[in-house]
């Protein structure tokens, strides 16, 4: 092999003067040319170079292997034949089979082309130039994202043709002319013109891919985004969608985005004339705001607003799915051995029967200190709370609390003592008319402390290890009574579990403090077995001693509370079991519980969870018992699932929502890695909200890599593949 650079070869072989007429298009020192052939001849009347075998050019712009090579001195041109493959500068591989090259081997045509991209897209071209200034021209070009061999003509689920696709490297674009888009060599669509930023930008102002769909509320529907982003400030952008219903109405979107320094801001702002609950053709109105920012010493703050003028809209139309606006401001800052929070909030219930539970809290600030060491732990907190509309409360209440913890470890035993202190004051400047309690001023003085007495015993053999720790821990409260004249607001869904059953006041909050007395008991085991595999354990109660329990909804005025029970099992991948109940005492009956089984086997995936609960835990005072089936499957290339939910409650069987999808992922030719297919089936319905309906329906969406997607909901597949299941 014998490797020389151009210039060395011609001075070589070719006089000095006849070189030295053309060494400006070979012997630039800014442009540098290697190659290397297995054999050179040379023609030194004609001013002709030709390699041959093995034949490797490069200069700063490509890499250029050929079989042969023949170079023109006086025309400044060199013509690559038999396996002729440029590979650029960017990365991307074209083959062709002849390339001619000048202008110091920076211009290039080939005939024809078939090119591998940066980003493993394809290309073709009858015929292909790049000028000396990077302009590349693919005339009668096809693009395509799917993996396949356009060279052998193998034809890929989707690509685009076009006349002439122009790459213009210094604006960064990519120009078609007269493109169209086949699916299985099918035509689409034409347009007459299209262009769209090149690989090397990540954000250009321009047209964003459409989308359209078909439904029976909306009929044929669609969306087209435009995206906005100026040239000489990066630190924003915007995208302006238009959403057309053919049968509702329109709407258009603004989304705006904008950073700093230490800020982010993002509002998206809908205006239209659309169908509603309330009229159609209704002009429609809202707005939604978010933003962060890190302000001076450690705080930071998150923001965010929302306001809809006709309420469900915005639900209806799948811009926002809240069943109710929450706008906030929120201060934190977090430092070694302290915590300090600001909250400011409203809530927007979209339920037009909860507007006496529309809470503005204005403001909350709390502020925690804690600390530890080898003697003991404390924390102190303090708080300033003001609350309207509570469901027609309006509260105020200061708060200041103080607690300290001491661990013992002794060989056989470990002690561990709490002791806690706290001061309420209350404003109560409104109540609902149900409340008949007049006192306005409220003080509450409290106090508090446990003392508890844990051990560990471990069983270890060769494939057992088991762990039991049982804990006891006897509690009181102290506290003068206010629980007639204090609204419970943040504790009144109390529920015993294991994760309050320890805690000094196991009502939770500062609401709901009261005089009491109590012993409580817990068992915790875990067992690692190598044939059953994971086993925890956790069986607990309280027993209360004296004082009371009131202001809650769960109302015991037995001395025992209820069993708590908690299981958590896992033999292996492919069943796993967990169980939380809470039986009562006396009848060891289930008032509330949650069964999961669930696991996975040869790709196959499946749960089943079954949750119950008496209306006596819940506000709404009604029994609930619900069951959830799920099995999903994923194959080689595909991945299905399937859902079910039924409502049980009164020995019952009534299917509240089921949901069907399959998806396609694969990697393989067929697909290219460039389309994922997804259909989905959904049927939605037990009670019906007053903006969004139950409804049964088909969704087929075709997901095109580089280009977007497109999803079709046609009318008469869904009602009958909805006949079908429901048979």
């Amino acid at each position: 092999m014998k490797i020389f650079k151009i210039l060395y070869i011609l001075i070589f072989f070719i006089s000095v003067e006849a070189f030295g007429q053309k060494d400006k298009s070979l012997s630039s020192n800014s442009d540098e040319v290697k190659f290397s052939s297995d054999n050179i001849e040379v023609d030194e009347k004609n001013k002709i170079v030709t390699a041959s075998g093995n034949v490797v050019i490069i200069n700063d712009s490509r890499k250029i292997n050929a079989d042969k090579v023949t170079y023109n001195q006086n025309s400044d041109k060199a013509v690559a034949v038999g396996n002729v493959v440029l590979t650029e500068k960017d990365g991307s591989i074209y083959e062709t089979d002849e390339a001619i090259l000048t202008n110091e081997f920076k211009s290039v045509i080939a005939i024809p082309l078939f090119g591998k991209l940066v980003d493993k897209s394809n290309v073709s071209a009858n015929k292909f130039d790049k000028n000396d200034v990077g302009e590349s021209f693919f005339r009668e070009g096809t693009y395509t994202a799917c993996e396949c061999d356009l060279k052998k003509d193998e034809t890929p689920i989707w690509r685009l043709e076009s006349k002439l696709i122009k790459h213009d490297p210094k604006t960064q674009t990519v120009y078609l002319k007269h493109p169209v888009m086949k699916i299985f060599s099918l035509p689409v669509y034409y347009l007459p013109y299209l262009s769209f930023p090149d690989w090397t930008i990540k954000r250009r102002s321009g047209f964003l891919t459409p989308i359209y769909g078909y439904s029976k509320r909306n009929r044929l529907h669609m969306k087209i985004p435009y995206y906005f982003a100026p040239e000489n400030d990066p630190t924003w952008d915007m995208t302006f969608t238009s959403h057309q219903n053919g049968k509702t109405g329109h709407a258009d979107q603004l989304n705006i985005r904008k950073e700093y320094e230490k800020t982010t801001l993002e509002a998206n702002i809908f205006k239209g004339n659309l169908d509603t609950n309330k009229s159609n053709g209704d002009n429609v109105f809202g707005v939604n705001l978010k933003a962060s920012s890190n302000l001076k010493s450690n705080w930071n703050m998150n923001l965010g607003g929302k306001y809809a003028d006709q309420e469900t809209f915005m639900r209806r139309y799948g811009f926002d799915g809240e069943s109710k606006y929450k706008s906030y401001l929120e201060l934190e800052k977090i430092n070694e051995n302290s915590l300090s929070f600001i909250e400011i909030y409203n809530i927007q219930n979209l339920d037009e029967k909860s507007s006496n539970n529309e809470p503005v809290l204005a403001p909350s600030i709390s502020h925690h200190i804690f600390n530890s060491n080898k003697k003991y732990n404390y924390d102190i907190k303090f708080n300033a709370h003001s609350i309207y509309n509570d469901e027609s409360y309006d509260i105020k209440r200061w708060s200041g609390s103080g607690k300290i913890n001491k661990k013992l470890n002794f060989t056989d035993i470990t002690l561990e003592a709490d002791a806690n202190i706290g001061l309420d004051l209350y404003s109560i400047q409104g109540r609902p008319s149900t409340d008949s309690n007049d006192n306005r001023y409220i003080d509450r003085i409290s106090s508090g402390f446990s003392l508890a007495a844990s051990n560990q015993y471990g069983f270890i053999t060769d494939r057992t290890i088991i762990i039991i720790e049982p804990k006891i821990q006897f509690s009181s409260v102290f506290s003068s009574d206010r629980t007639d004249e204090v609204p419970n607001r943040d504790s009144a869904e109390f529920r015993l579990d294991q994760a309050n059953l320890f805690l000094n006041n196991q009502f939770q909050g500062r609401d709901n403090i009261q005089k009491n007395d109590r012993i409580n008991l817990g068992i915790t085991s875990l067992a690692m077995t190598e044939n059953l595999g994971d086993i925890n354990f956790f069986i607990g109660q309280s027993q209360k001693v004296s004082g009371s329990q009131k202001n809650v909804i769960i109302a015991n005025d037995d001395r025992q509370s209820h069993i708590i029970n908690s299981i958590d099992w896992n033999p292996s991948e492919m069943y796993k079991f967990s169980w939380f109940s809470l039986y009562n005492h006396h009848n060891f009956k289930s008032d509330t519980s949650d069964f999961n089984f669930n696991g996975s086997y040869n790709g196959w995936s499946y749960s089943i969870n079954h949750s119950s609960v008496d209306k006596d835990f819940i506000s709404n005072d009604i029994d609930r018992e619900e069951l959830n089936l799920g099995l999903s499957k994923k194959f080689s290339n595909f991945k299905t699932s399937y859902s079910r939910t039924y409502d049980l409650n009164n020995d019952k069987e009534e299917l509240i929502s089921e949901s069907l999808s399959l998806e396609y992922l694969g990697t393989g030719y067929m697909f290219g890695n460039c389309l994922t297919i997804l259909f989905e089936y959904k049927s939605d319905g037990g009670i019906a909200d007053r903006d969004l309906l139950p409804e049964d329906s088909i969704y087929l969406t075709f997901n095109f890599r580089n280009l977007g997607d497109f999803r079709y909901k046609p009318k008469a597949i869904t009602g009958a593949l909805s006949e079908s299941l429901k048979n």
